[in-house]
């Protein structure tokens, strides 16, 4: 069997350039190894309690997509308002930290809102500017001063990671890391109210179904969509592809969703330099606990960030908070991520610690409260940019495309992106198949 272009992989990626292709009448074939499409964004429901496989919320910088997805789901994602907290030294403040301290002990208070205004006088009087700073650590310092380096940035990202942060680039943050306007740090100084800052101080999400309708709505009328399929293997100098099933395709185009790393370990034909060179990505996995409460909403916060070595866990929030449809009537939902690498935490352990200290934070009165519990593991979820990264990353997706393989999407890019970036990389990658030709 031959098709013109292989798509290898059904999340949102795949999906979005299947879409693409099938709306210019363009042959090709999807294949997914799961039953249903979507990769990790997807849902699962429990005794009426709605999951999702962490917090998959709908951000959109282009407006021109946003209306395209928008009209793709039939009106049912609705535009929410986000509010976020960090809790450290016994009291919440709002997200984010480095713009909001009202609330915190004087002293803290003091050095943050001092630190930073100092770190950005000594910005203005250096001439000429510093070079940008190589890593992570180095650009807090820079940025915020010490006081909210030392409270926040470095024990919160240190514990989501599970990586020295002397190694961690700045090449991830975009616009996940805000840095905030001198007058809002200020403001944020002296009274304490939710802000607007931040990328994702709105965004969609339905009543109903969870955030796996935008799968369902990409992949709705889909032909050539082959579910429970996957890869064996990959001849890139045959342009050919072994399937679970045990049928051999060949291909002109092949566009791939999957993890960078398992591509090129089912490819022949990888040289043997970047075959090794790719055993440098790293990756930090997710555990997530999800809750359904008997108890009505305990907490107003959608998410809530833990820096504080008292909790293993980095942040923990409730989506029925923001989406009250979510929970059953009268009731809630509460969820708690644990980051990891290498192996998989006991789940006993880190069930036992999150009721734990959840009791102990009044979000719920103790286990008698939890309906049901629903644990999702997510290998790899969050891409690692140390030194190598970049370089290696480059070669890899070079080198695919000179032999018509293009990468997209989060783990295809071995990126930190959004839902938004992995649709938009499907389009573009149809996009580039049709003006071929």
């Amino acid at each position: 069997m031959r098709v013109s272009t292989l798509i290898a992989g059904g999340g949102l990626a795949g999906l979005a350039c299947a879409r693409e292709l099938a709306g210019a009448s363009r042959p090709y074939l999807l294949v997914e190894k799961e039953k249903d499409p979507g990769g990790l964004c997807r849902t699962v429901r429990s005794r009426g309690f709605t999951f999702d496989y962490t917090g998959h919320f709908l951000h959109f910088k282009d407006p021109l997509l946003r209306e395209k997805v928008m009209g793709l789901t039939g009106g049912l994602l609705r535009e929410r308002g986000r509010h976020a907290a960090i809790y450290s030294e016994g009291c919440y403040s709002e997200y984010p930290y480095q713009e909001n301290n009202a609330g915190l002990p004087p002293a803290s208070l003091r050095e943050n809102v001092l630190g930073i205004l100092e770190a950005e006088l000594h910005r203005r009087r250096t001439s000429p500017p510093s070079p940008p700073s190589a890593h992570f650590q180095d650009w807090c310092l820079r940025s915020f001063g010490p006081g909210i380096s030392k409270r926040f940035m470095f024990p919160y990202n240190r514990k989501l990671w599970k990586f020295p942060l002397d190694r961690l680039t700045t090449h991830w943050m975009g616009r996940f890391v805000p840095k905030p306007h001198l007058g809002k740090v200020l403001e944020g100084a002296l009274r304490k109210e939710a802000s607007a800052s931040g990328y994702n101080a709105t965004f969609l999400y339905p009543d109903e179904g969870g955030i796996s309708i935008l799968p369902r709505a990409l992949a709705s009328g889909l032909p050539n969509l082959w579910r429970g399929i996957g890869l064996r293997s990959l001849d890139l100098e045959r342009r050919r592809a072994l399937l679970t099933s045990g049928l051999e395709v060949g291909f002109d185009a092949l566009v791939s969703s999957l993890p960078l790393p398992a591509l090129v370990g089912l490819a022949k034909g990888v040289t043997g330099g970047l075959r090794k060179a790719v055993t440098a990505l790293k990756a930090t996995s997710i555990y997530n606990i999800n809750l359904g409460l008997r108890t009505r909403q305990p907490i107003p916060y959608s998410w809530v960030y833990f820096p504080g070595n008292e909790f293993l866990f980095h942040r923990a929030g409730s989506v029925s908070a923001c989406v009250p449809t979510v929970a059953p009537r009268g009731k809630s939902s509460l969820y708690v991520e644990f980051s990891y690498r290498g192996t998989r935490p006991d789940p006993v352990r880190l069930g036992r610690h999150a009721l734990a200290k959840l009791r102990d934070l009044g979000w719920i009165r103790g286990e008698k409260d939890v309906e049901t519990r629903v644990d999702l593991d997510l290998p790899g979820a969050y891409v690692i940019y140390d030194a190598r990264r970049d370089d290696v990353v480059g070669s890899l997706l070079s080198f695919l495309r000179e032999k018509g393989v293009e990468c997209v999407g989060r783990y295809g890019r071995w990126e930190y992106g959004s839902m938004e970036s992995a649709i938009a990389q499907g389009i573009g990658a149809a996009q580039g198949i049709l003006r071929k030709g």
